[in-house]
């Protein structure tokens, strides 16, 4: 019979509602796919989730708890799709697999690693959903034993070896979690329900204060086929645990269909870790160089108060999701001349055109307001012809001369957004198939006309409540185009987007219906590579090779003229360090 978990009793000490905020808020698991987060071949975290196998157990309330892992799974692809869905067939698990590797090495070298549950995890006494938990971190164990399996599976083979890892508790405190009253639970694959466990040789549960035993004490069996050692992990008899050996899930000469796991075996070990780390994230703090763009400041953080891993989403400051509490690091401004010792590539200064991309690099030209000022304003302007006339892409290249004015609007644009003024924010992404809210990897605000594809309608600002930084930008981009192109174009509406260290945009094109033929940007602060490449006719197609690298350094203005640079391209752009760039489009145009 299937029980009513309750709701957890307790606030968990770590916990998250989205994939994305324990991955960027907590260093012990940042794997967006998998349920195995390693580095060097060392697991640092394990996600117990849905896909449970038969013979999983969470037994003497999560002291022990054993799990398949690995991968390879079945899974459904393109569930989003109309129509029936696609599946992907289990694989065997073989020792070899990344992710069976690095298990193995945790094991062997009897290293901790932390676990996690999502509220999809059978197994777990409590319901977390109840309580709105997605994701809780439930702490350290060691893995005691590694073996393989059969498990049943819809392939050709109607079954797929399978890793089993028993995880131990690493103590010496009890688990958080402990107010449950259940002693054990364990899923039954065939009907999907999670029944009451106990071992089937004793009618005792067992406790804590039971006898204990090292893992070392349980009896292993040599197999007279391989000459492999197995343990003894099941109370119907001993097997052969080697999936390479032709005795490999054998009992007695015949495949088992029952089996229990050895009283002996899931008995608790006495087994502590001293000295492990505290897993609650600290708060970020000022550095020396009082420098707050780098990576470590574009973690999330996790809330002393109520336990929430959130992302950072306010460029201001980080806020708790949960109960808005808020953290501040007071920083510097920075400065143009920090950034004038990058070097983004040694093969080329500006462009480089990719072979075969029948783009016409015109020679370089000079503009400038008028004569008076000629010699300090003067800017010069990349061209390239784009093929079969499908438009132009100028790059407007500042100086240090020229950029007085640029080095101003990246002054107020720090200001600005520190106070609050300007309200950059990471929006949620429309296309995620992760589980929860996943935000953009950048921080943004529009400014003038709505422009949907951006934090929604609701998000943008008028232009007459919008700070000095971004209309002084606007006018920078307006001016800078005027001198390149000839003509006044009808900007009205400005994106501005800050990229911390490691942040960037992915791959896109300004395609959207109803944007005029001209986009412009201004860029601020680091250095950036800009790689163009042509649009892929549909999804299956595979993704072409780079046509066109641009290098935009601040105070360039980089030109896209024409429709067809977005209806047939696509690009991205990838900042060295911290960047400010101010895109203008004409919407509605």
């Amino acid at each position: 019979m299937q029980l009513q978990k309750p709701p957890l009793p307790i606030i968990p000490p770590i916990w998250a509602q989205s994939r994305q905020e324990v991955c960027e808020s907590f260093d012990y698991f940042r794997s967006y796919q998998s349920g195995v987060y390693f580095s060097n071949d060392i697991v640092k975290g394990y996600l117990l989730g849905g896909s449970p196998a038969s013979r999983d157990i969470f037994h003497d309330k999560g002291r022990l708890i054993i799990s398949h892992g690995g991968g390879k799974a079945e899974s459904i692809l393109d569930y989003r799709r109309v129509g029936p869905a696609r599946f992907q067939q289990a694989q065997d698990q073989e020792v070899t697999d990344k992710s069976v590797r690095a298990l193995l090495k945790n094991y062997t070298n009897r290293r901790p690693l932390v676990l996690l549950v999502d509220d999809k995890y059978a197994l777990f006494p409590f319901n977390l959903g109840a309580s709105g938990y997605t994701y809780v971190v439930l702490g350290f164990y060691w893995i005691s034993h590694a073996w393989a399996e059969y498990q049943p599976a819809s392939n050709g083979c109607r079954r797929v070896v399978r890793w089993k890892f028993a995880f131990r508790w690493c103590g010496p405190d009890d688990p958080w979690w402990t107010a449950s009253k259940k002693e054990g639970i364990i899923l039954d694959a065939v009907t999907g329900e999670f029944l009451n466990f106990s071992p089937s040789t004793s009618s005792q549960p067992l406790s804590r204060s039971s006898s204990s035993t090292a893992p070392n004490d349980i009896t292993t069996m040599t197999c007279d086929v391989c000459s492999k050692k197995s343990p003894v992990i099941y109370s119907q008899g001993w097997m052969c645990l080697n999936p390479s050996c032709s005795s490999f899930w054998s009992l007695r000469g015949r495949e088992p269909d029952q089996l229990d796991y050895d009283a002996v075996f899931i008995r608790p070990v006495a087994a502590e870790f001293r000295g492990l780390p505290d897993l609650r994230p600290g708060k970020p703090v000022q550095t020396i160089d009082h420098i707050t763009t780098s990576y470590a400041f574009s973690k999330g953080w996790h809330c002393e108060k109520c336990g929430r891993l959130s992302t950072r989403f306010k460029w201001e400051h980080w806020e708790c999701s949960n109960c808005h509490s808020i953290h501040k690091v007071p920083g510097r401004l920075r400065v143009a001349k920090e950034f004038w010792h990058q070097r983004p590539s040694t093969e080329f200064l500006h462009s480089h055109i990719g072979k075969h991309s029948g783009l016409i690099h015109k020679l370089p030209h000079l503009c400038s307001p008028s004569s008076e000022v000629r010699d300090i304003l003067q800017h010069n302007v990349l061209t390239l012809m784009l093929t079969s006339c499908r438009g132009k892409i100028h790059l407007i290249l500042g100086t240090p001369l020229a950029n007085k004015q640029a080095d101003e609007i990246f002054r107020q644009y720090q200001e600005q957004a520190d106070k609050g003024e300007l309200l950059l924010r990471r929006y949620p992404l429309t296309a995620n198939k992760l589980r929860g809210t996943f935000l953009t990897n950048y921080f943004s605000q529009n400014s003038g006309e709505p422009y949907k594809y951006v934090g929604g309608t609701g998000n943008t600002v008028p232009f007459d409540r919008a700070p000095s930084s971004v209309c002084g930008a606007l006018a920078l981009i307006k001016e800078r185009s005027r001198l390149a192109l000839q003509i006044d174009i009808p900007f009205n509406e400005i994106l501005s987007a800050a990229y911390m260290e490691r942040q960037k945009m992915s791959f896109h094109s300004d395609s959207e219906r109803g944007l005029g033929p001209v986009v412009a940007s201004l860029s601020l602060g680091s250095a950036a590579l800009m790689h163009f490449r042509p649009r892929a006719a549909s999804k299956k197609t595979k993704q072409l090779a780079i046509v066109l690298t641009l290098i935009i350094r601040h105070g360039d203005v980089l030109i896209m003229e024409g429709d067809g640079v977005q209806k047939y391209y696509e690009h991205t752009v990838i900042p060295m360090n911290f960047r400010i760039a101010a895109t203008a489009r004409c919407i509605g145009t």
